[in-house]
């Protein structure tokens, strides 16, 4: 062995493309995982379309035929749902499941960039939401019940489509704190009262006003409304439906590190 040898680092930093390429990997990885498991793939993907299509188009077609309003407030409601509920159990209960198998610390071990797994769940979160969110507005447009320019119908999706980013982090959460078997049961506590204390699939009495803004739904659906430009349906101004959506992007985000950090 010579000096010119003893000089040579160990190891050498690996380029960008190698870390691009193990990132879409991951995500590759990530949403195979996710579309092997019928038992949640299906529910996340084909119950909001299918729910939005009954409601309203058969129960109430007629409503939303007629008033504008209503097909704008259903078409909200069930879009909310597309994004969230990907966002929210399909990283909520894999990461759960992944920590009681120790999966965490494996990935952790292996040669991969740090944090790799947590960005092809985000990913992952956010595409499966696109997906759930694109049959309902093809829907929509094909029955005539989004009555909004074509401007308006890109920036009320992308407003929708961003509110998918909060029920991630409660997911993340979600997963960090309860095992994997009863983190969906623990998911759906928190989430189906949220549907409907928050008003999103029917309108509160004055009563329960006050507790409105305590669930994210209120507040992704509020921003879609300002997106809109429904003016009849804001109930809130737009600076305080993003400042809600960010808040609780941050306490949801700032448990799951606590807890990561805390046990792993």
């Amino acid at each position: 062995m010579n000096a010119r040898t003893l000089d040579r680092p160990a190891t050498t930093a690996p380029s960008p493309r190698r870390i691009t390429a193990a990132y879409l990997e991951e995500i590759r990885c990530e949403a195979l995982r996710l579309l092997r498991n019928p038992g949640l793939a299906l529910p996340t993907l084909v119950m909001p379309v299918a729910l939005y299509a009954l409601i309203a188009l058969v129960v109430t077609g007629e409503a939303t035929a007629k008033e504008p309003v209503t097909a704008l407030f259903l078409f909200c409601a069930f879009s909310v749902m597309a994004v969230s509920m990907p966002a929210l159990f399909g990283i909520g209960a894999s990461l759960a499941m992944e920590r009681e198998m120790g999966m965490l610390r494996l990935k952790r071990a292996q040669p991969a960039p740090t944090g790799s797994w947590l960005v092809a769940k985000i990913a992952c979160g956010l595409a499966f939401g696109v997906i759930a969110y694109l049959p309902i507005l093809a829907v929509a447009l094909a029955a005539g019940r989004l009555p909004l320019e074509p401007v308006r119908v890109a920036a009320m999706s992308a407003a929708l489509l961003a509110g998918a980013i909060p029920f991630c982090a409660m997911g993340l959460m979600i997963g960090t704190l309860f095992r994997g078997s009863a983190a969906p049961g623990y998911a759906n506590l928190v989430y189906l009262p949220g549907c409907y204390l928050s008003g999103m699939f029917f309108p509160l009495p004055p009563s329960m006003y006050w507790q409105v803004p305590v669930w994210p739904q209120f507040h992704v659906g509020q921003l879609a409304m300002h997106a809109g430009g429904v003016q009849k349906l804001q109930f809130e101004p737009v600076l305080s439906a993003v400042g809600g959506m960010v808040g609780f992007t941050v306490l949801f985000s700032a448990v799951a590190i606590w807890r990561l950090a805390r046990k792993g």
